[in-house]
Order: structure tokens, then sequence, then C-alpha cells
């Protein structure tokens, strides 16, 4: 069963399927120029070209392939403390973002009446980057938001609880926006 992009799990499902894609997409090219040398008994024929061409869209499933192998995920632990609070959230978990200059492991995100918090289980030397860039991908579309990434667990459940008590307001908004974010991770 194919786990979907907001759910636990997805970088590990998605990581075991570019694996078994990138395999397939060099074995093909690598048949062929074998096929290509044992019919010719040489490496000038028309196979060799096909092969070659071939390890185009091998290599680039490859580099998406290193990009999961790279990102773990929501730990089970922090998994177990935080779902409670962020289940009555508009919420996703094992989120990578990419800026022009880094790439951010996110793994729980939540949204709810313009707020956007998300936790990092990694140490980085700044999160700003990040929170500027979601920011404007999000004003891009419209839509005005605060955002805020906390480098710890507590400090993450501590706003969760202070999010749960916002005023629900228009849960369609909050869903577009959680859209918006996965449409700009990996």
């Amino acid at each position: 069963m194919k786990i979907q992009r907001n759910e636990k799990g997805y970088l590990k499902d998605k990581r075991k399927r570019e694996i078994i894609k990138t395999i397939i997409y060099f074995a093909i090219p690598l048949i062929l120029l074998i096929a290509g040398i044992v019919t010719t008994k040489t490496k000038m024929n028309l196979l060799t070209i096909v092969a070659v061409v071939g390890m185009l869209p091998a290599s680039r499933s490859l580099v998406t392939t290193i990009m999961y192998i790279k990102s773990n995920g929501i730990s089970d632990s922090d998994y177990e403390q935080i779902s409670e609070l962020s289940r009555p959230l508009t919420g996703s978990f094992d989120n990578v973002f990419t800026t022009y200059e880094k790439t951010y492991e996110v793994p729980a995100l939540v949204v709810r009446s313009g707020n956007v918090c998300g936790y990092v289980a990694k140490e980085y030397k700044t999160l700003e980057a990040l929170e500027k860039h979601l920011t404007t991908c999000i004003k891009k579309e419209g839509y005005s938001v605060n955002v805020k990434i906390f480098e710890t667990i507590d400090a993450y459940k501590t706003r969760l609880i202070s999010i749960n008590k916002l005023e629900e307001t228009e849960q369609e908004k909050d869903l577009a926006i959680l859209q918006i974010l996965h449409e700009i991770s990996l």
C-alpha cells in the first residue's frame, strides 16, 4: 500500500520505490548495451547509442534516490509525543524542503489560521532561511502566513498547544497552504 505524502513513513516508502525505479532505469540501458555487443560483436552499433541516451533518465533518478536516502523522516518517539497534539490540526509529516542554499528536513508541520509551525529534528545553523523561503513561496500564491520552525520538540509541543487554542478559521485555506507546502517539498 502506498503511503500518502503527508503521512508518517512517507520518506521511507518513497525511498524504497525510488531505489527500485533507479535499478530498473540502469538495468534497461545495460541490457541494451550487452544485447548490442553480443549481436554485433562490437560496441559500434545503434543499441550502444540508445543505451548511452538511456543513462540520462537513470542518472536523474539516481540523484532523486540520493535525496531520499539522505532523509530519515520523523522518529517514532517524536511521532508519539506530537501525534495527539497535532491530530486536530491540518498537518503533515516527513517533509523535505530545498532552498537555494540548503536542504532542510522538517519531520512535522501543522497549519492553522495562517500560522505554519514546523519541527526539525536535526541541528541547522539557522532556520531563518527556511522560514523566509516558505513564507515567500506561500505569499506568491496569495496567502498571508506566519512561519515558525522549532528546533526542540518541547518548544514545538508548546506551540501546538497554543495553536490548538486558536479559533478555527477556514479549513479550506489551511488545506490550500498545506498543498502549497507539499508542492515545494521533496
